[in-house]
């Protein structure tokens, strides 16, 4: 039934079936992702970081924290389902917690969750074992338990448990991701603004103290995360090289002139092949033109790190407009994604490296059911749906409407929008490749505040102030 609330904002009446209505169409939704998905899909990263979990070896220089993960999982049941049961479980149970956090549920809600569970970002993505959708999760499941706290902040307790919770939470998503780390201001400039009752010299106190934690929990999870073995390498130091020689080759194929005075020192000849081999490969949709050369390749592989440093940074210092414009191009690949069909939209079945796989005991899979799922997939290409553009406006509007209404737990989730945006913003300097995944955590943090907005579309109402000291022991 459509009402008229009490300042003249339109909703749909509030009732107790809605809210079950919400959690059965998240249910089915649940149900549906797993039927389609289990278990799971994986691709050649996927592969890897299993193999790298289950062997307990260091193979690639991405975020060692996933491999762990999946090495935990793999020792209860080997394979992926149950890392894949656990982890969607993680959002869609944050996703039924939201009409308790709101206070109430509309019918927009059950609306807002049917549609969203039914799109390829959730039913396809939830499915896929990639470190990029785990670090969405956990970071939704963070903000949410903060989003708990702020309601319960004016109890006669602290809520501690929660806070301490989201601390576990959000220090793992920084770690599931390079640059996820970012992502922790936000969170604790929504715990400041938690205590803002007590003045700004205490808001800013809690706030340096749950981020203090949090870098703390970061640091532990870091080390106790850290596989070792015999081809362990220092995976930040080989990921700056290859960003280096990506903004170099960006900066050549633009000024086939830029100076290489350090590596070009060291080595003439990998200096001469580089600015030849640049304006041919280089593509600001991804930096894998560089394995086409294998020659340059293993060239470029001798370079000392000092001499690619050094080049890289005078490039930065004296020719800004090059790497400007490079990292502009890049980045535009990846946040609007001109041409979807070249950025990995999707990834279904399983396939990577022949070695691997036979250690593992997985065989190369696609079947009608993967095919199937691509080709619904393709139904929301070039759609709002799928467009990091149109779900980066949405959280723009959500943060505004959130601090506009200043409820309690309104501030956890602007800040989960904030954060979304500053995670998407801190690909500019760090961009390799365009694949949709990377900015996937923007796409899930503003359906997570869709969706809580959609449980109380209320621009004002009784909620507005600080709840009761009562309401301070109630269960998450």
């Amino acid at each position: 039934m459509r009402s008229v609330g009490p300042r003249g904002e339109a909703e749909l009446t509030a009732s107790p079936g809605a809210r079950g209505a919400g959690w059965l169409a998240l249910a089915a939704g649940y149900g549906l992702m797993l039927w389609q998905n289990l278990p799971g899909h994986l691709s050649v990263d996927s592969i890897i970081e299993l193999h790298e979990g289950r062997f307990h070896v260091r193979e690639t220089w991405g975020p060692a924290i996933f491999p762990f993960i999946l090495g935990i999982f793999d020792r209860i049941a080997p394979g992926t389902a149950l890392y894949l049961i656990v982890s969607a479980l993680l959002l869609y149970g944050a996703w039924a917690l939201l009409p308790r956090l709101a206070g109430r549920a509309s019918w927009w809600f059950p609306l807002a969750a049917l549609g969203a569970v039914l799109t390829p970002n959730i039913l396809i993505y939830q499915g896929i074992v990639w470190h990029d959708v785990l670090f969405a999760d956990t970071a939704t499941a963070g903000f949410l338990c903060l989003a708990f706290a702020g309601r319960d902040w004016q109890g006669s307790r602290r809520p501690w448990i929660r806070l301490a919770v989201a601390v576990l939470f959000l220090a793992v998503a920084g770690l599931l991701r390079q640059n996820g780390i970012v992502i922790l201001a936000p969170a604790a400039a929504a715990v400041a603004w938690m205590a803002r009752a007590g003045g700004w010299r205490r808001a800013a106190a809690w706030g340096a103290g749950w981020l203090l934690a949090a870098v703390a929990a970061t640091a532990v999870l870091s080390v106790t995360a850290l596989p070792q073995g015999p081809t362990f390498e220092k995976a930040d130091a080989q990921g700056l090289r290859v960003l280096e020689v990506y903004d170099l080759a960006g900066g050549l194929a633009r000024d086939p002139a830029l100076p290489l005075a350090h590596i070009a020192r060291d080595d003439p000849a990998t200096a001469a092949a580089l600015r030849a081999t640049a304006p041919q490969f280089y593509s600001p949709q991804r930096v894998d033109f560089i394995d086409e050369v294998e020659k340059l390749n293993h060239r470029l592989a001798r370079i000392p790190s000092k001499a690619l440093f050094g080049d890289w940074l005078d490039m930065v210092l004296h020719r800004p407009d090059l790497y400007l414009a490079h990292r502009w191009d890049v980045f535009r690949w990846v946040f609007a994604t001109p041409v979807i069909d070249r950025c990995l939209p999707v990834y279904l079945g399983i396939d990577g490296p022949p070695q691997e796989m036979e250690e593992l005991g997985l065989e190369k899979v696609w079947g009608e059911r993967d095919q199937r799922l691509y080709n619904y997939s393709t139904w929301f290409y070039d759609t709002p749906v799928m467009s990091h553009v149109a779900y980066a406006v949405l959280a723009l509007v959500l943060f505004g409407v959130f601090v506009f209404r200043r409820r309690p737990v309104d501030g956890a989730l602007a800040a989960m929008q904030a954060a979304g945006l500053i995670f998407a913003a801190s690909f500019f300097p760090v961009s390799l490749a365009c694949d949709y995944r990377y900015l996937y955590f923007l796409d899930v943090a503003a359906l997570t505040g869709l969706l809580y907005f959609a449980a109380d579309p209320r621009l004002r109402g009784p909620d507005r102030r600080a709840p009761p000291a009562t309401r301070g022991r109630g269960a998450v």
